[in-house]
């Protein structure tokens, strides 16, 4: 197991040094700060910093700012560990080399693992670089670093991981990247309360916002950031970001052996 981790960290990350080393980083970055540089000028210029006793009550009394950057920069996350683990089947499908991984004796759980390794490395950089540009347009991190909040990031990078399982089965059945996955970011983005409370949207858009584990992750974020709670106190959207990952981790798991069993009876037959 552990060395099929290591191979497969190894082989992406020459892949991505190599291939494009940059511009997958450089456009995740942009996206994040363009969602943080917009709202920034709106709340600034053209609200002249005013808001409505409404938000505050809905964002649990955090400024502006702060629930900005939060929703952003974990929404980046979320994009680059779904974005990395959902396009690997197909990936290797397109390079010819989905055959030879199907016919190895290797684990397909290390070689996942191996894959979420090699993305976090990257993904966390991404991170961070929201994360600090929001610091210096006043967003309040100051309880960032703190054992709660480093266990809510493993646990939302471990719900995007089980997710992109799921999505990476479902790039290999329709043989699509682009139309599935800017569905499911923008998807995301608009109904997950990245840049403001998901209260404001209809009903069945509030609904529909709980299927994604973006959504309870980023709401037990910024109660443990920027609300100065405990994760015991967060029980409801632990809860759920669990039960999720649970289930995006079973229909993935399972959808992928049966396109396996179906893939190799067309590579024999």
């Amino acid at each position: 197991m552990g060395q099929t981790i290591l191979s497969t960290y190894q082989k992406n990350r020459i892949g991505i040094l190599r291939a494009v080393p940059w511009s997958f980083m450089v456009s995740r970055i942009m996206t994040g700060i363009t969602q943080i540089i917009f709202p920034y000028f709106i709340f600034r210029y053209l609200t002249q910093g005013n808001l409505n006793p409404e938000f505050y009550a809905y964002a649990g009394g955090a400024d502006y700012m702060t629930y900005v950057v939060s929703g952003s920069a974990l929404n980046v996350l979320a994009v680059a560990t779904l974005m990395n683990v959902g396009r690997v089947l197909i990936t290797e499908l397109r390079e010819g080399t989905l055959e030879p991984l199907l016919l190895s004796p290797a684990p397909r759980s290390g070689y996942f693992l191996g894959c979420l390794l090699e993305q976090t490395a990257r993904a966390l950089l991404e991170f961070g670089t929201v994360l600090l540009l929001g610091g210096l347009l006043g967003a309040d991190l100051s309880r960032l670093f703190t054992a709660s909040s480093l266990l809510v990031i493993l646990l939302a990078i471990c719900s995007f991981f089980c997710m992109g399982l799921t999505l990476s089965s479902v790039m290999l059945y329709t043989r699509n990247t682009y139309l599935t996955q800017n569905t499911l970011f923008i998807a995301m983005s608009l109904a997950c309360g990245i840049t403001y409370p998901i209260q404001y949207l209809p009903g069945w858009v509030q609904r529909l916002a709980q299927i994604f584990p973006l959504t309870p992750a980023v709401t037990l974020f910024r109660n443990v950031v920027t609300g100065c709670q405990r994760l015991s106190q967060n029980y409801a959207p632990l809860l759920q970001v669990l039960i999720l990952s649970g289930i995006y981790l079973y229909i993935g798991v399972v959808w992928y052996q049966k396109m396996e069993r179906k893939l190799m009876e067309s590579i024999f037959g």
